[in-house]
């Protein structure tokens, strides 16, 4: 789907991925990228990471796991454009995440971040993904967490004032809303045993977003009091205070209250078809 509302795609102005990050920033990108190399430790081979927008995670896992033949994939022909011109080594495919061009079994993992809500059909791509993953072979994900009780996002869903899903829907293409059973639920129906869990962007983060996603909507031509330039520079000063305060808030709170952001690893089955549907095999530790 390249275009939703306002969201195209396509639209440079809606590119992700253009800057680098590193595990040891003290930020949500890096926390995400720790999360995403604690799940590849023991892997070897192959990594597909769909959705890669203009590459950030493609390059970072590049150069901390040199070891790793990691391929990048988006569905916007400019990300992938932008993605070669910063890492013309790295392989990078114009790719449907819910129809994944590649032959069943050809890859060790699949990580994918900030991706699954923005596809039309999230069971198809979970399939995808276990479809060219190897029996035994890792997925790692981390998936906003937008119908989770208790959060930011549940209690504005039905807001007026703070429209908040619809600001994320037409600025930069959230059709889906998950809450963290959601996702449990839908990894199982399709044979996945769960093996780790952990619960991020709390209070902090989901205030940082709510700000972002008003100045957003003013630099669009929404109406407020307020004139555009003084809205640049007040959410400029708060990010200051809010992307990192969020991160150290994660580190020291993984827990599910409050959360709405999901990292978890799950892996095939050597016997994919033994699975019971409907049933999560969780076999490893979760975080309360």
């Amino acid at each position: 789907m390249k275009e939703i509302g306002r969201y195209r795609v396509d639209d440079p102005r809606t590119i992700q991925g253009r800057d680098d990050v590193s595990p040891c920033g003290w930020h949500l990108g890096a926390l995400r990228l720790r999360f995403a190399l604690e799940a590849l430790a023991s892997v070897s081979g192959r990594v597909l990471v769909p959705g890669c927008g203009a590459g950030r995670y493609v390059r970072a896992l590049h150069r901390e796991r040199p070891d790793l033949w990691v391929v990048g994939g988006d569905l916007s022909r400019r990300a992938i454009r932008e993605a070669r011109e910063r890492d013309p080594n790295g392989p990078y495919v114009v790719l449907d995440a819910c129809r994944l061009p590649f032959r069943s079994g050809s890859f060790d993992a699949v990580v994918f971040l900030d991706v699954l809500e923005h596809v039309p059909d999230p069971a198809r791509m979970i399939a995808e993904c276990a479809r060219v993953l190897r029996p035994g072979g890792v997925l790692h994900a981390f998936v906003p967490l937008e119908a989770q009780p208790a959060t930011i996002y549940w209690w504005l869903r039905a807001s007026q004032r703070w429209p908040i899903l619809s600001w994320k829907r037409d600025h930069v293409g959230h059709i889906q809303h998950f809450s963290d059973l959601d996702i449990i639920r839908l990894l199982a129906r399709i044979g996945f045993e769960i093996q780790f869990l952990r619960y991020s962007f709390h209070l902090v983060g989901q205030l940082h977003d709510l700000i972002d996603y008003w100045q957003r909507e003013r630099v669009a031509g929404a109406p407020g009091w307020l004139p555009v330039p003084v809205v640049r520079l007040l959410t400029r000063l708060v990010f200051l205070v809010t992307w990192r305060l969020a991160a150290v808030e994660d580190l020291l709170c993984r827990r599910r209250t409050l959360a709405a952001g999901l990292h978890v690893t799950a892996s095939k089955p050597k016997m994919l078809e033994g699975a019971r549907a409907g049933e999560a095999q969780v076999v490893g530790r979760a975080m309360p």
